[in-house]
């Protein structure tokens, strides 16, 4: 009995610290930006802006970026000497000032987001998160860096201004040289969310209008801890449960052998 009873709680002990060191599940679709609908494979403006002859179009699969302009790049290469297509490809520079120091966690593709806070230039992208548990709290992850187009030269500023529905967080804000790139950052923040679905939104927030401030954006998750704590609380209980039940097991079996006067075997 002692040994049949240990063996289970052993067991249920090491199943339920399994469960509570599990990898948290990323509820972000596509967050290195690497699957597109279109199999473009060069710098390409994406989301719904619309001058000098161009219009955009949603192809980065799972998000939606707004009417800003806004480019999706295939490799830290192609973005420092392809021109990209777009509202501005006749300036023959729309290429990011390098060099691009090595992506995070083995990505190749990001986005670049002009901060510029003019209407209709400022940039974002974002994607719709389903099956939330209000009150539960979720971890925005990220990579970032600021940058600028050869287009343009002079000193600006970046941040991004991150929102799960309602909720609003920024990055710090941090200054760009001319013509520079300020290397790749890591953000993460926590929002509580208050309803069972949210748009994860992601702005890029640069100064002065004009030059243009460029925010880049890779990596992007959305966890929460598996399992919830009322599942460990009831594993919990079950755990004390069985370990009542061997400590019981066991003054039984000193009990038998006081009274016997030999060890007895369960």
């Amino acid at each position: 009995m002692k040994l049949i009873t240990l063996g289970m709680v052993s067991l249920l002990a090491a199943g339920a610290v399994g469960m509570a060191c599990a990898s948290p599940v990323n509820l972000i679709q596509n967050g290195d930006f690497s699957q597109t609908t279109t199999g473009a494979s060069t710098p390409t403006q994406f989301g719904t802006g619309s001058l000098n002859g161009y219009t955009a179009t949603q192809f980065i699969t799972g998000w939606t970026g707004n009417d800003g302009y806004e480019i999706w790049y295939p490799s830290a290469t192609a973005a420092t000497t392809v021109n990209a297509t777009g509202e501005w490809t006749s300036t023959g520079q729309e290429k990011v000032w390098g060099p691009i120091s090595a992506i995070p966690n083995g990505a190749t593709t990001f986005v670049g987001l002009d901060g510029d806070q003019t209407p209709g230039v400022q940039s974002s992208i974002g994607q719709t998160l389903d099956m939330l548990v209000p009150g539960t709290k979720y971890t925005v992850s990220f990579d970032w860096a600021a940058g600028q187009l050869q287009s343009r030269t002079g000193i600006t500023t970046s941040n991004i201004l991150v929102s799960f529905g309602d909720l609003q967080q920024s990055t710090d804000t941090v200054t760009n040289p001319s013509g520079g790139f300020t290397g790749w950052m890591s953000a993460s923040f926590t929002f509580v969310a208050d309803n069972s679905s949210a748009f994860l939104n992601f702005l890029s927030v640069g100064t002065p209008n004009g030059l243009p401030p460029m925010a880049f954006l890779t990596n992007v998750s959305v966890t929460r801890d598996v399992p919830e704590p009322p599942v460990l609380a009831m594993f919990g209980g079950g755990l004390l449960g069985l370990g009542l039940l061997a400590m019981l097991a066991r003054r039984r079996e000193t009990r038998r052998r006081d009274a016997d006067g030999n060890s007895v075997n369960c």
